[in-house]
């Protein structure tokens, strides 16, 4: 939201007091033309994060999702090896998750739906097993935009009775939880486990099914309260504002963020 340079996001970083950062492969110029990053440019990538006192603690593939994960043909396993080599790749660096959308949603009928649940059972199965084997996690976030089907605690809860591995968690998104229409701080002890960071977000909801971007604090969700349960259900990892309103006026974007993590802090204070 800042920066395409990761090296003035180090610094933005330091100057707000921010102490984690998800960060994405497309920043790497040669994992791009390659479609993967190697371990030794993402601990390379990682050297400033981590000088500043800054923890690494996601990476976003170079491309995702693919629905092509999912295909058992040539061209769909070569696909899922690109994605794998992330895996690889994020472990050997210390990296502690990839972040990913699911590969299939959407759905128009129920059969599809079924499909569809079978095809990514099928996909996190194998992703799990490898990121076991590569010491790292999949933090899997809802679709987006809203109009690809949004997940909620049903479909997340579905995912994880399917496919029970550890290693098979979530973004757990404040804001796509509550427009999906679920009470956010009721379904947090069901997944605070399998929570390998959290977007703190809030909307205002309308009548009409659309969905106003506000800052935390000003909307339906309660952020505040909802940390609240976290850190009483023992969650003690990353939060991150996201999805964040528009204002207006130059760095709009460093404004926003930064306002939006004084209010995290603010939050986190009285909890000590």
């Amino acid at each position: 939201m800042v920066s395409d340079d990761p090296l003035v996001r180090v610094d933005y970083c330091r100057q707000i007091g921010i102490t984690a950062a998800q960060e994405s492969a497309k920043s790497i110029p040669a994992a791009v033309e390659r479609g993967w990053p190697t371990a030794a440019e993402l601990r390379e990538y990682r050297r400033p994060f981590d000088e500043a006192g800054i923890d690494l603690i996601g990476l976003e593939p170079v491309q995702e999702p693919l629905r092509s994960w999912t295909e058992e043909t040539p061209a769909g396993r070569e696909s899922y090896e690109v994605f794998a080599r992330h895996l690889d790749a994020a472990g050997a660096a210390g990296i502690p998750c990839v972040t990913l959308h699911p590969p299939l949603d959407g759905a128009r009928s129920p059969e599809e739906a079924a499909a569809q649940f079978e095809g990514n059972c099928r996909f996190y199965e194998r992703a799990a097993a490898r990121a076991r084997e590569a010491a790292t996690k999949l933090a899997t976030h809802s679709p987006w935009p809203p109009a690809s089907g949004l997940w909620g605690a049903r479909e997340y809860a579905s995912l994880f009775d399917a496919v029970p591995a550890p290693e098979n968690g979530m973004i757990f998104c404040f804001g796509c939880m509550a427009m999906r229409g679920d009470d956010v701080r009721a379904v947090l002890p069901r997944f605070v486990d399998r929570t390998f960071m959290v977007h703190v977000r809030d909307v205002v909801i309308h009548a009409d099914g659309q969905v106003d971007e506000v800052f935390p604090g000003t909307g339906q969700v309660r952020p505040d309260t909802a940390i609240k349960v976290l850190h009483e259900l023992g969650y003690r990892g990353a939060i991150a504002p996201e999805h964040l309103p528009k204002v207006f006026g130059e760095r709009k974007n460093e404004i926003a963020m930064a306002w939006a993590a004084g209010y995290c802090r603010a939050v986190l204070a009285d909890l000590v």
